[in-house]
């Protein structure tokens, strides 16, 4: 039974050296991995996840701060078509647009103008800008 192991481990020796000689003869062009069993598997660069940027301009308003006027644009609320709310969005300074970056989709951009509720649609692409101006909310 030890010769028959001996003569086996002896023939998967000389298959494993001839194997590699052949590989070394050929310009070693097969790429050789070494893997364990606890290892990850090794995974290439994955592509980012497809996104837009919607613009909103909404209503602008004054503040006084020590007698200075300071425009500000009233927040919005966006929605997905099936009416779930994305998130509430204000710009923190001036009178700048918000900016949202969002999965490509219809959305629904709901905001305040003259004292009433405006509801703008808006369609987002994969890598576009969507403006909604100011216009759309009177």
């Amino acid at each position: 039974m030890a010769t028959m192991q001996k003569t086996l481990r002896q023939k998967v020796v000389r298959k494993s050296l001839t194997s590699a000689l052949f590989v070394l003869a050929l310009g070693g062009s097969s790429p050789v991995h070494a893997t364990s069993g606890n290892q990850p598997p090794v995974v290439g660069p994955q592509m980012p996840p497809p996104q837009g940027i919607l613009t909103v301009y909404s209503e602008r308003y004054v503040v006084e701060d020590a007698d200075v006027p300071v425009l500000f644009r009233r927040p919005v609320e966006l929605y997905t078509v099936d009416g779930h709310l994305v998130g509430t969005y204000k710009n923190p300074v001036g009178d700048g647009p918000i900016r949202i970056t969002v999965p490509p989709g219809h959305y629904l951009v709901v905001s305040e103008s003259h004292w009433t509720q405006k509801k703008v649609q808006a369609n987002v692409e994969d890598r576009q800008e969507t403006v909604v101006a100011e216009t759309l909310f009177e």
